[in-house]
């Protein structure tokens, strides 16, 4: 076929571009009945008829008229030929060796391209050959390093960082590990091989084309049969190809080829040199190749691209016929049949690609349907002993099977070459590479390559203009038919209903404009005489339809009208009784339910005026106060000012209200007021009043790592206590790191560095960059045998004792000087305490279109005006206090006042239709447009999503799934992987400060692309719909209802093995914080437009509230400089480490928590800037009282088979503890799970044991059916919560089960219980709710999961039980919620815990309680508790299952205890060698010294001795004569060592002797048989050699050195001198020091064998034999 070109240049594949579908353009519209020429006279264009006019004359129009007979006509595009490329010969690519050569090509192409695109002209013939020669950065890593160490280098990275853009910089440098060009040679074979198939042209696809070389190099008649598409990641690189091919008819794609939007089964061919790497592409899809390497990636998806009988032939690495495992080549089999397979031997890249890497050339073939394909090349086998070289010593070596059967197939013989990393079997050859592959080529077999056959389509779209103000989905009666809006068009779906459906939504239509009317008018008019008309009108209406289709929520009514947005409307116009299928009407039936609510006109004084410029401006504007008071602005603003009422803000001129002025950062505000003049004296002496008391320094704790120190403070640190010059220290808050440089010499020698406060292992210097960045040291030996690194417990136990010493020694220190404790208590005042609390106040707030029928709480409406004012804000109220109430109110007045235009609502699915009908009762008449479950699915999903961006929404609500599937735009999101991406960057750097070599240039490109493909990955692009991005939405507000489901948020943290932190990332988490950024810089960077709301900000650890801090106040966290979580971590909270050591001392595991939380009424400061907290106690909340006024606990007795498997669960523990078992088949949390589920019933574990008529089943069945006895009159409903068990129907044991058939066995109807688990649906779920409401059901079970969010079943509930424990307090607070909530009838409740005793119940509900109090202490801002220590629940310790087993308090006492014992002994093992160790240096040292001090005596005498020499006028006495002058010294000198030289020839030894006098010294010469060259040295009473040269002028010099050595080694003697007596003193004082622990240790093992006698246990226990024998010792 001819290669033309359709259409005009297009982003679009070939007969993929949607513009060439249709034309909107009128004139193109054409009459298919009319006489010839008539399109432009007959029927109604969109430009000359109005739509009312249009549909006047549809109306008048006779029934049988066609609505619509006019076809948008097909635009059909003439083809143009065009001129093909210049193809690519050797010539081009000749002479491209050596790096330099490579890195001056790249960048004179690079200049040429930036000139052609700024001139925006094509390369001419010359320039293409200069473009051509770009070889790309593979095997150039030197080119990017900035600090590297050959000067010729750094002068070319910078030269090309200043030429490339830091985007193209980045992305260039990026390709340095994969970034390999094919040798033309190569190419022209694959053409070759690809024409002996049978290809003769067809849709070619290139995904890593470089430059284009494979395209460059096609042979000519295939590319005047082809369309080829080429894909490159390389910015400049596809550029370039852009450049060269695209004005030939190329398709160039410049992005990632798993981004690349490519149609599958399109391709006839894919070619080329894919990427080689270990790493993984970034492809989130669930495709089985997703998570291949790159190399293996490009195959699976080529073939997806290319259709069944297309051809891959790609140049791979020879890992993928050689890896070990073979499951790459197991899927590529089932995918493709392999034609053929060229092995290239080590080399073939040497030139242009600069490695010696081996490659494979594989040509596949995509199997037809129900095609079999061979696999005979998926495994390996041993090579053939014809194919080994002579000098392969190893047997045995393995080749793939397809090599092994043909050998032919492989260029040359296989030796063991090493790769880098591993010696591996490669092929190695020394022939003509060119004709070796071209013999090969003629090998493959011919054809097996079928071209398809292809019909070309055109489509015909009918199109109807809709009628302006339609809000996208809804449903339009247009000339007697049904349409829908979509997209400005009117869409017929008449002819796509059935009579049925038409006459419902015909009916459905009128009852809502009937209530859209009456609405309006009710706002339009104050009387209620105009309503009568339309209110009867509306009645009328709905009684018609009811009486003919039944009620309006109906199912069957719904499923016609669902998706239309005014369906809440509907929903809300009636209360339906889903059983018995009636409904009443709703107020709006028989009253007004909405009044004007009209801005005043006047208002008596200023502060009226300003209270109704808050209300009706949501600011302080005096031009709007001026009107109202018909006074001037100045007038105004001066009675309102000199009233304290208002506050002119000097930072950005604006009026503020004195609540908003006088709040915020206080002090902050002062400096700029006193720094703003006189005119500013009000605001100087209303904020002084306001400022926050300076807290004390006993409520300050100054922490090693906590960003508000000064680095200079922690120099001082270490130059004061460790005594440790010259040290450096300095911290990036970008990178949130610290780093310290210091003499390694100096600190091996300072005992406080290596013993004091370090170790020998790990010295204080490097225990004070782990403080720094919140960092748990870690010591490890290497193994020999595995060359592998294991932990030395003793070490980094020892280390970490040395770790929490420097700590508390700096916790003090920082504070013990007058002048820095009072510097820093300023400078953390002045950033953690300079916040006052601002009160909002919305009693004011009146509220137009919100329904009169409801009565809001003070609170809600503070709330809502702390989102208007104060921008973002997390509504953490109780459960039960109307967050959903809050949430509807402020995104009606945000969009009111204008700060708004288009909010979305995320709900969890579940609660879509509640929460959108309470909005619509609120708000009757709101636009709100609502996402039901439907809309969804498949295509509809991309349909809601137009809808969204087209209409003019007063609120969207969407489902968390649905807002998950709207993706960011590529832009967005590459811009803040590529920030966090140089964050990355400057961590690593801070880390490796000093590593200037290129190899980190690698290191780091390798990291980057490690997390931008788990960055990318979390993006989740393949769930998501491409059709249009959150940001053509128009969405500006987000409020996110349950937000704590968004918690585990993606952060880089230094922190990975540390327990209680969230580390796990979320795709959704990671989605809403991109939209959050994005909200957020569309309001001009300010904290605006995101709420959040949830019940429970912390779920299970204080560490929890950074990430809400994150999403809401990011500014705020960079002004502290706490957006990294590692400095935030650093500032309020610390790591608390044990150690668990095993009885006989071999088995350790070290456990180190996030856990003590400080300084925490500043942090509770900051957070309250954006936290709206409300817990039940501060609002008091009509809900029932707690009889009791707390929990009743059942105890329960364990019965004699639980107690006996709680020791099994012992042993199992104690197993666990010894290391004998192997953590994947047990641990402690299957451990704790199995205790807990025996716990509830021993059943569960043992189904054939027998009821237990006094455990917690039958106490629970107990307590159920006597409340269901006292409240019948009521019909009081229950809750039973069950974690640990699920109905099984019979198919297995299930407590839900077993509970049910008792119940009814006792009396209770089977009506009356139920499970949440059989309401799959939400209409299910709605109906069974319904009936707990009602008292038709009067026990429902459920689990947390099921029955916790969004479960209001809270009218009739008397009672709730927990038959278990869950994990967190949130889980509990969500569980008591439902009962515990506004809408109850009943004055009192009950709440059941049932505990059974001596199993892990009691302590779990301890713990939890415990855990729930220290998070009530915080959020309700408790200022009296400063710090705390957080508790984890997640499996229990030995401690507690042994305790917890023997019932004995005295056990859980010995546990710790020997816990403790064993920690200490081991601090005492690693103190006591320490001690040896300096006992032996102190009997050294005064020998070292006496000797040292010998010398420097001597020393002093030579000094005095020296008579001073410089090359000017030097003397030397030789052999009895004297030599004066550089020149004729030199000679004379030179004369003797060759003198010297003949005769250590002709001796056999070496020998010294004086030769003469220099310098007041003697000058000696010694013979060398090593060296060869004899060497002069002055001597006196020490000796002082000089350098050999055997040169005149060199000699001088030398000896002028060795003279001047001298005073140098006078001055080194008595430096060493110094140190050593320094070093002496400081280890005799160690030695005086005593163990620091020595007390403790004797008192606890006084106590431990004390505990032994009374529980009469084994004395060998927890290794007491071998503590009590280090007892003595350690006493002597």
């Amino acid at each position: 076929m001819a290669r033309t070109s359709a259409c005009p240049a297009t982003d679009w594949l070939p007969g993929f571009d949607p513009a060439t579908t249709e034309s909107p353009d009128p004139t193109h519209w054409a009459d298919l009945f009319g006489p010839p020429g008539a399109e432009a006279s007959v029927g109604f264009s969109a430009e000359t008829i109005s739509p009312a006019a249009a549909e006047e004359a549809s109306e008048s129009a006779p029934a049988a008229a066609q609505s619509s007979w006019r076809l948008a006509q097909t635009t059909v595009c003439t083809p143009v030929a065009e001129a093909l490329w210049l193809p690519v010969t050797r010539s081009h690519l000749a002479g491209l060796r050596g790096a330099a050569t490579k890195f001056d090509n790249n960048v004179a192409a690079i200049e040429l391209l930036q000139r052609l695109e700024s001139e925006a002209r094509p390369a001419t013939a010359d320039e293409r050959d200069t473009l051509l020669r770009f070889t790309g950065w593979g095997g150039i890593p030197a080119a990017f390093n900035l600090e590297g160490q050959d000067p010729a280098w750094v002068e070319r990275a910078q030269r090309l960082a200043a030429l490339l853009s830091p985007q193209d910089h980045a992305s260039a440098c990026a390709s340095v590990n994969n970034s390999h060009y094919t040798e033309i040679q190569v190419i022209e074979a694959m053409w070759q091989a690809v024409q002996r198939f049978g290809f003769d042209g067809g849709r070619i696809l290139e995904p890593a084309a470089g430059i284009g070389h494979f395209i460059g190099a096609m042979p000519r008649p295939l590319a005047q049969r082809s369309t080829v598409s080429a894909v490159e990641i390389d910015r400049v690189a596809g550029r370039l190809l852009r450049s060269l091919y695209a004005p030939g008819g190329v398709d160039v794609r410049i992005e990632a080829f798993e981004k690349a939007s490519l149609p599958e089964n399109w391709f006839d061919l894919a070619i080329g040199n894919v990427p080689f790497g270990s790493y993984k592409a970034t492809d989130p899809s669930p495709r089985a190749y997703a998570r291949f390497s790159v190399h293996n990636y490009f195959f699976g998806r080529a073939l997806d691209l290319v259709r069944p009988g297309g051809l891959v032939c790609f140049i791979t690495s020879s890992h993928t016929m050689e890896s070990q495992a073979d499951n790459v080549r197991e899927y590529l089999a089932s995918q493709a049949e392999l034609l053929g397979a060229i092995r290239l031997p080590a080399g073939a890249f040497a030139g242009i690609a600069a490695t010696e890497v081996q490659t494979d050339i594989l040509f596949l073939r995509k199997r037809e349907q129900g095609e079999r394909t061979r696999n005979d090349w998926v495994h390996r086998s041993l090579v053939p002993e014809d194919m080994r070289d002579r000098q392969c010593r190893d047997r045995y070596p393995q080749i793939n099977a397809w090599y092994a059967q043909q050998p032919q197939f492989c260029i040359g013989r296989i030796a063991y070459r090493s790769n880098g990393y591993d010696e591996v079997p490669t092929a190695v050859f020394d022939g003509d590479l060119e004709a070796a592959l071209r013999e090969r080529i003629e090998l493959l077999p011919e054809g097996g390559y079928k071209p398809a056959v292809r019909a070309d389509e055109t489509t015909v779209k009918t199109v109807v203009p809709a009628e302006p103000g339609a809000r996208p989905g809804s449903h339009r009666i247009h000339q007697g038919r049904v349409h829908r809006v979509s997209a400005n068009e009117l869409v017929d779906i008449h002819d796509t209903l059935n009579a049925t459906q038409r006459s419902r939504i015909t009916g459905l239509c009128a009852i809502r404009d009937h209530a859209r009317a009456l609405l309006d008018a009710q706002l339009v008019h104050d009387g209620d005489g105009q309503l009568a008309h339309l209110r009867a009108m509306l009645n009328g209406g709905y009684e018609r339809y009811v009486a003919r289709h039944g009620c309006l929520s109906n199912r069957a009514n719904a499923l016609a009208f669902r998706r239309d947005p005014d369906y809440p409307l509907l929903l809300s116009l009636e209360h339906y009784d889903e059983e018995s299928d009636t409904a009443r009407k709703a107020d709006l039936f028989s009253r007004r339910t909405l009044r004007r609510v009209a801005p005043p006109a006047t208002a008596a004084d200023p502060a009226e005026a300003l209270a109704a410029s808050v209300q009706w401006r949501g600011r302080v504007d005096p031009a709007y106060m001026a009107g109202l008071l018909q006074a001037s602005e100045d007038e105004v603003m001066a009675a309102l000012a000199e009233g304290g009422l208002v506050f002119l803000d000097p930072q950005d001129r604006a009026w503020k209200t004195a609540d908003d002025y006088l709040s915020g950062n206080v002090k902050t505000k002062l400096k700029q007021a006193v720094l703003s003049g006189p005119a500013f004296r009000g605001n100087v002496a209303a904020l002084e009043r306001v400022q926050p008391e300076d807290l004390p320094p006993a409520s300050i704790e100054p922490r090693l790592g906590a960003v508000w120190i000064p680095a200079g403070d922690v120099e001082a640190f270490i130059r004061d206590v460790l005594e440790l010059k010259d040290c450096e220290v300095s911290y990036s808050a970008e990178a949130g790191a610290w780093s310290v440089r210091y003499p390694e010499w100096s600190a091996r020698q300072n005992v406080k560095v290596t013993q004091e406060l370090g170790t020998p292992r790990m010295n204080a210097i490097e225990l004070v960059m782990a403080a720094l960045n919140v960092q748990v040291p870690t010591v490890r030996d290497r193994d020999p045998q595995t060359d592998r690194y294991h932990v030395n417990p003793d070490e980094t136990l020892a280390a970490r004792e040395k770790l929490g010493q420097l700590k508390e020694r700096f916790a003090a220190w920082a504070f013990e000087e007058t002048e820095r404790r009072e510097r820093l208590c300023r400078i953390y005042n002045d950033l953690f305490n300079a916040t006052r609390e601002r009160h909002f106040d919305g009693s004011h707030l009146k509220l137009p279109g919100f329904s009169r029928c409801f009565e809001l709480h003070p609170h809600q409406l503070n709330a809502v005006w702390r989102i208007v004012q104060a921008g973002n804000t997390g509504l953490f109220h109780v459960v039960g206090a109307g967050k959903t109430a809050v949430c509807a109110i402020a995104s009606m007045e945000m969009r009111r006042l204008g700060f708004l235009a288009k909010p979305c609502h995320v709900v969890p699915n579940h609660m879509l239709a509640q929460y959108t009908a309470e909005f619509v009762r609120l708000y009757p008449q709101a636009a709100v447009l609502m996402a039901a479950k439907e809309d969804l699915e498949g295509d509809r999903r991309r349909e809601l999503v137009s809808r969204i961006a087209t209409g003019d929404w007063d609120a969207v609500v969407i489902t968390h799934s649905s807002f998950e599937r709207i993706r960011m735009s590529p832009s967005f999101t590459q811009t803040y992987i590529e920030d966090v991406m140089q964050e990355i960057e400057m961590a690593v750097r801070a880390e490796k400060q000093g590593d200037r070599s290129n190899r980190i240039i690698k290191q780091l490109e390798a990291m980057k692309k490690n997390w931008r493909s788990r960055l990318e990955r979390l993006l989740a692009d393949g769930k998501k719909d491409d059709l249009l991005t959150w940001e053509q939405l128009g969405v500006d507000g987000l409020f996110v209802d349950e937000a704590h489901l968004f918690k585990n948020l993606y952060r880089f943290t230094k922190m990975t093995r540390v327990a209680g932190l969230p580390l796990t990332n979320s795709e959704r988490a990671f989605d809403l914080y991109l939209k959050t950024r994005y909200t957020m810089q569309l309001h001009g960077g300010a904290q605006r437009g995101v709420v959040f709301a949830t019940a429970t900000p912390v779920a299970n650890t204080m560490a929890e509230i950074h990430t809400m801090q994150r999403y809401l106040q990011p500014r705020r966290l960079e002004e502290l400089g706490l957006q990294q979580f590692d400095a935030w971590a650093a500032t309020f909270g610390e790591s608390v480490t044990a150690l668990e050591i095993a009885p006989d001392g071999s088995g350790y595991r070290m456990h180190t928590r996030f856990a003590r939380f400080i300084n925490v009424p500043e942090l509770m400061a900051v957070f309250g800037q954006v936290a709206d907290i409300r817990t039940a106690e501060m609002l008091n909340l009509p809900v029932p009282k707690l009889r009791g006024g707390k929990p009743r606990t059942v105890a329960c007795p364990a019965s004699p088979a639980l107690k006996a498997y709680v020791q099994t669960l012992v042993q199992r523990a104690e197993a666990i503890r010894n290391g004998t078992v192997d953590p994947r088949e047990d641990n402690m949390l299957a451990v704790t799970n199995d205790g807990r589920q025996a716990a509830l019933d021993f059943r569960l574990i043992a189904p054939q044991a027998t009821f237990d008529p006094k455990g917690k089943v039958s106490a629970c069945i107990d307590e159920v059916l006597e409340v269901c006895e006292r409240t019948a009159d009521f019909r009081g409903a229950q809750l039973v919560f069950c974690d640990l068990s699920a109905p099984k129907g019979g198919k297995a044991f299930s407590v839900y089960d077993d509970m049910k058939a008792r119940l009814i066995d006792r009396g209770m109807p089977e009506r009356e219980i139920a499970f949440i688990h059989d309401a799959d649906t939400d209409a299910q779920k709605a109906t069974l709710f319904k009936a707990v409401r009602e008292g038709k059901v009067r026990v429902l079970f459920g689990s947390t999961a099921k029955m916790g969010i969004g479960t209001n079943v809270q009218t009739r509930l008397v009672a709730l039980h927990h038959l278990d424990a869950p994990w967190r307090p949130c889980d509990v607070e969500q569980r008591e919620g439902r009962i515990l909530r506004q809408g109850n009838q009943c004055e009192d409740v009950e709440i059941f815990r049932y505990v059974t005793e001596g199993s892990f119940d009691s302590y779990m509900w301890q713990t939890l309680e415990t855990k729930a109090r220290f998070i009530a202490q915080v959020m309700k801002g408790d200022k009296g508790l400063r710090s705390l220590e957080d508790v984890e629940l997640a499996a229990l310790s030995y401690a507690e299952v042994k305790a917890l087993a023997s019932g004995n308090p005295l056990v859980v006492e010995k546990a710790g205890l020997d816990a403790e014992v064993a920690k200490l002994s081991t601090l005492f093992s690693v103190w006591r060698n320490q001690r040896w160790d300096n006992q032996r240096e102190v009997g050294n040292l005064p020998m070292l010294i006496e000797a040292l001090e010998r010398r420097i005596g001597l020393i002093e005498l030579d000094a005095a001795a020296v008579v001073q020499q410089s090359m000017a006028s030097v003397t030397v006495e030789l052999n009895g004569r004297r030599f004066d002058g550089a020149d004729e010294v030199g000679q004379a000198l030179r004369e003797c060592v060759k003198a010297e030289k003949a005769g250590q020839q002709r001796a056999s030894i070496s020998a010294e002797r004086a030769v003469g006098r220099f310098g007041g010294l003697t000058l000696n010469i010694e013979d060398s048989q090593i060296a060869g060259v004899p060497a002069y040295h002055l001597s006196g009473h020490c000796r002082y050699p000089a350098q050999s040269y055997q040169t005149g002028p060199g000699l001088v010099s030398a000896l002028l050195s060795a003279l001047d050595s001298v005073a140098e080694q006078l001055g080194a003697a008595k430096a060493q001198l110094a140190a050593w007596r320094k070093r002496l003193e400081d280890l005799r004082i160690e030695l005086e020091r005593p163990f620091e622990h020595e007390a403790r240790l004797a008192e606890l093992l006084l106590r431990q064998r004390e505990l032994l006698r009374r529980l009469d246990l084994d004395k060998d226990e927890a290794g007491s034999a071998r503590l009590e024998a280090d007892v003595p010792r350690m006493a002597a």
